[in-house]
Parts: structure tokens; C-alpha cells; sequence
């Protein structure tokens, strides 16, 4: 039985959407086109996939099915396009890679990813930077080749290859008035204010761990921002500290224009390192990166 790839595509946006007419709306497709592609899927396949009730889309048993093999099939055909123009252009290889938040900075492109490109100008990198269990759940569903990042509370079915260290550091603006003291307290930190992650946000119960494990009580935030970089931004306008995991290998350029101030006491620190499926060799150029992620000093 052939399966039609755009009725598939049809079905999982109407499911995604929880409605036809949503659908409709984001593939720019008229409803009752929706609505026959969805009935043409259900016809061919001799099963009822969608029921709507009260205004809200549940699936049938074998709606569930449906929904989760088309995800795969799709992403599939999405893989194979971007196959095809890598070959268009000349290149051998494409690596979809993961890479945790706290690596958004100039340190790690100018000794991991540019280094990387010029020996092997052949692949391609797709660079995704989040959250490690995210990525985590990316690779598993194949929607990332390999991920580096942080070991914290992955799912199982994954592997987790330690390679660095990183310990917590604080981060202020050169002309913040706790960067040109030479020793710094907790309770100064908490007082000049932290720049934090949104308490909504999924980082922040792991953030919350960390400062509670270098003496700061939580929710002393001054300013809560989403993303790495604009948390960098904005301490480097002189709002605020923060506060992000750097691993050794970073050397001088890890604190960009920032200084890392010396703060007294303890400071957490993480291993660091590949995350892949369980039990499964790696494509050549995924094979290629981690190879040279082993190589940088531990």
C-alpha cells in the first residue's frame, strides 16, 4: 500500500493544530480540501483516524499509530531534501547537532566549530543550541545526529559520553562595580541582583539547584531573560550577574568581554559530553565532530 506523503503532511497539521480549519489556515489550503485529503487518508488506509468532538480533535487507536509513523516518514523526506542539495553543492555530509545553551558563546566557535569547518570544509553543520534534555529527546527522534551537552536527568534510552568538565562561573560587565574586587561573596551577588532564566522556563528548576549549591537562595533575580546570549547582553549592560557553566578548554576567550569574578566558595561543576542513541554508530560526519570534541583538552 503506497502511502501519499502530502495527505500524511494534511493529517499530522490538522492533529497539530487540533482542527481543520487551523489547518487550513497554515497550509494556505481551502477547509473542504483539508477535510477531503484527511477522508482520502482514512479511505485508503480502511480506518477512522480523527474524531471531532466538542470542538477538540482526539485520534482513534490507529490514529495514534498513523500520527506517529507519519512523523517519522516526513522528517524522512525532509532528511532526504536536504540530502539531495548538500550534492547540489558539493558537499559530503550534513551533521544536525545539539549543542547546550551554556556553549552559546565566542569561546566555543572559535576553538570547537570554526577549527572543526576548516579541517572538514566537506560537511555541513546544522547547529541547534537549547537545553541538554531536549536535545536529548531530539536525537532519539532523530531529529539531531549527536548532542553535546550537559548529563542532567536525560531520558534513559540514551547514551551519554563524558568528555569535559565545566564549572559554574559568574560573569559581570568590566565596569560592574564587583569585578575590580578581588574576591567576591554570594551574598554580594544576591545583592547586585542575578540575571536569570524565566521561572517558567525549563532551565530554571536545574538553575535553581545550582545557585541553592553555591549558597544563593533563589528568585533573587533582577531581571529574567530567555536565551544565553541575551543574558550575556544584558550583564554586559551592566544590569546584572550571571551566571553559566565553562569548561576548561574555554582559555582566555571564555569570558568574551565579560570577567569571571572570583567568587569565595564552592562552585558546582558538570560533566559534559556526547549524547547519542543507544547502541547506534554514529553517521560519518557526526562520527568526524565527535571525534574532535574527544581531542579537546578534558
Amino acid at each position: 500500500m503506497a502511502l501519499d506523503l502530502f495527505r500524511l503532511l494534511v493529517f499530522v497539521t490538522v492533529v497539530d493544530r487540533n482542527g481543520y480549519s487551523a489547518a487550513a489556515r497554515h497550509l494556505h489550503l481551502a477547509q473542504a480540501t483539508v477535510s477531503h485529503h484527511v477522508a482520502g487518508l482514512e479511505k485508503s488506509l480502511g480506518a477512522e483516524l480523527i474524531r471531532y468532538r466538542q470542538g477538540a480533535i482526539t485520534l482513534t487507536v490507529a490514529g495514534h499509530e498513523v500520527y506517529r509513523v507519519a512523523l517519522v516518514m516526513l522528517r524522512e523526506q525532509d532528511r532526504l531534501g536536504l540530502f539531495l542539495d548538500d550534492l547540489r553543492f558539493g558537499r559530503s555530509g550534513r551533521v544536525r547537532v545539539g549543542a547546550s545553551m551554556a556553549f552559546e558563546q565566542e569561546y566555543f566557535f572559535q576553538k570547537v566549530i570554526a577549527p572543526f569547518c576548516a579541517a572538514h570544509p566537506e560537511i555541513f553543520l546544522s547547529l541547534r543550541f537549547g537545553h541538554s534534555r531536549g536535545h536529548a529527546q531530539a536525537v532519539l527522534d532523530n531529529e539531531l545526529d549527536v548532542a553535546y551537552g550537559i548529563r542532567w536527568h536525560l531520558p534513559p534510552d540514551v547514551d551519554f559520553e563524558p568528555l569535559h568538565k565545566a564549572r559554574f562561573t559568574f560573569l559581570a560587565a568590566r565596569h560592574h562595580p564587583l569585578a575590580a574586587q578581588p574576591s567576591v561573596t554570594v551574598e554580594e551577588i544576591a545583592s547586585a541582583g542575578l540575571i536569570t532564566a524565566p521561572q517558567s522556563d525549563i532551565e530554571s528548576t536545574y538553575y535553581n539547584q545550582v545557585l541553592l549549591d553555591c549558597g544563593l537562595t533563589p528568585g533573587r533575580s533582577v531581571l529574567e531573560v530567555d536565551g544565553l546570549q541575551a543574558r550575556l547582553l544584558a550583564a554586559d549592560a551592566g544590569l546584572g550577574v550571571l551566571g553559566t557553566f565553562i569548561p576548561a578548554y574555554a582559555g582566555a576567550a571564555a569570558h568574551g568581554p565579560m570577567v569571571a569574578l572570583p567568587v569565595e566558595g564552592p562552585r558546582p561543576e558538570v560533566s559534559i559530553g556526547l549524547i547519542r542513541r543507544h547502541d547506534e554508530a554514529l553517521p560519518a560526519g557526526a562520527d568526524a565532530l565527535a571525534d574532535w570534541l574527544r581531542r579537546l583538552p578534558p
